[in-house]
């Protein structure tokens, strides 16, 4: 078999601008992936970098040696040392199509050739559901009317306010302004009384603040029983983290903006973190996600994969969940669909699986993710060919 040409798709969808690869071979099996720079800057940028990827490293080659392609990729591609995003997400991508290819010539789903599944269900925690959201009744409110809908976790961003633009504003200068602190406390106190001592709260922080505002902020939220507070720090700032983790109770999370099994060394080794958060679509894929997992286990910690990207890449973040032992939740989107200027990226979301918040798994081969062509071929950016 051999790898003839890729398409790589950008396509605005909600909130999010995906960035799709599809590979395709001379035996007619294509293969999917996704970089992960869905929000934020960079989309175009990390498009640009999987087509020049693709052309130099990819394009005529036997799609069945994964680890060999990632490894020439990441040796030869310079800035994928130590690299950052827009790398990382563009060898991420390759690797899902891969493996999706390899899954799809076998017959077996991925998580099937990663050793799994470990579960046939993956319990799940509900994002999104805050939108429109700004007092602490309506964070109440919105997030009780979630759990009737049968999901256990719900995250949200206390410190985001409101902007029309990036739909949320984090704190600029790692500050709170005046007033601020005291309705982030009012959002979680008003939440944990309408849903319960049952439901898992998880707080992002987004890396937002400064020390001298942080460390009181979560002594003052460590009775409302949080399982997590995420990026509570700027990553880029181990010795800040390790502090945090030295001075609260409340479980700390990161990885969002790790890469490789390098980055998670170097964050672990803070000995803050319990559970680890490599985003599937920008870590360095599937096979490296696993890597990080058991580099996690080494200590003692579990892995809560984020995952904030089209519907595809929930797929891809569901198949590494189910093949590792230390699985604790995956992130989800219930209400993507609602998002305005909503496009469908596959024709079977896997967020439509979801009973009872849990997602259960498919048994289509490769990925389990079908592209829906008469969508994303309006968005095509760039094709690859010999």
């Amino acid at each position: 078999m051999k790898i003839t040409a890729a398409n790589i798709y950008v396509v605005p969808t909600g909130f999010r601008r995906a960035v799709i690869l599809e590979l395709e071979t001379d035996e007619g099996i294509t293969g999917l992936g996704e970089a992960g720079i869905a929000y934020g800057l960079g989309t175009t940028a990390a498009a640009e970098m999987l087509a020049a990827m693709l052309e130099r490293l990819v394009i005529g080659r036997d799609p069945s040696p994964v680890e060999l392609i990632w490894n020439d990729i990441y040796d030869q591609g310079f800035w994928t040392k130590g690299g950052g995003a827009i790398s990382m997400a563009g060898l991420s991508a390759i690797d899902h199509a891969l493996w999706d290819i390899k899954g799809k010539a076998l017959g077996a789903p991925v998580y099937s050739l990663l050793g799994g599944p470990i579960e046939t269900e993956l319990e799940v925690y509900a994002n999104g559901w805050w939108l429109g959201c700004n007092s602490g009744s309506e964070f109440a409110e919105a997030g009780l009317r979630t759990v009737e809908r049968g999901y256990r976790g719900l995250k949200l961003y206390p410190l985001g306010m409101a902007d029309p633009v990036t739909v949320i504003r984090h704190p600029a200068r790692r500050s709170l302004r005046e007033g601020e602190s005291a309705l982030v406390i009012e959002r979680v106190e008003k939440l944990r009384a309408a849903v319960g001592d049952d439901v898992a709260i998880m707080l992002d922080f987004g890396g937002g603040l400064s020390s001298d505002q942080l460390l009181p902020l979560l002594k003052r939220l460590e009775p409302f029983n949080l399982c997590f507070v995420e990026e509570p720090v700027d990553p880029a700032l181990p010795g800040a983290l390790a502090r945090v983790g030295r001075t609260t109770s409340v479980p700390l999370a990161a990885g969002e903006r790790v890469y490789t099994r390098f980055g998670f060394h170097s964050l672990l080794e803070t000995e803050a973190i319990s559970i680890v958060q490599p985003d599937i679509c920008n870590t360095g894929g599937l096979m490296e996600g696993k890597k990080i997992a058991a580099l996690a286990e080494i200590h003692n910690a579990r892995v809560a994969p984020h995952n904030y990207g089209s519907t595809l890449a929930t797929a891809i973040s569901a198949q590494l969940s189910a093949c590792i032992p230390n699985f604790m939740v995956l992130e989800c989107f219930p209400d993507y669909a609602k998002e305005p200027d909503y496009r469908p990226i596959l024709e079977n979301p896997w967020e439509d699986n979801v009973r009872g918040g849990r997602m259960l798994l498919n048994s289509l081969p490769g990925l389990g993710a079908v592209l829906d062509q008469a969508v994303v071929k309006n968005h095509l950016w760039r094709r690859v060919a010999l």
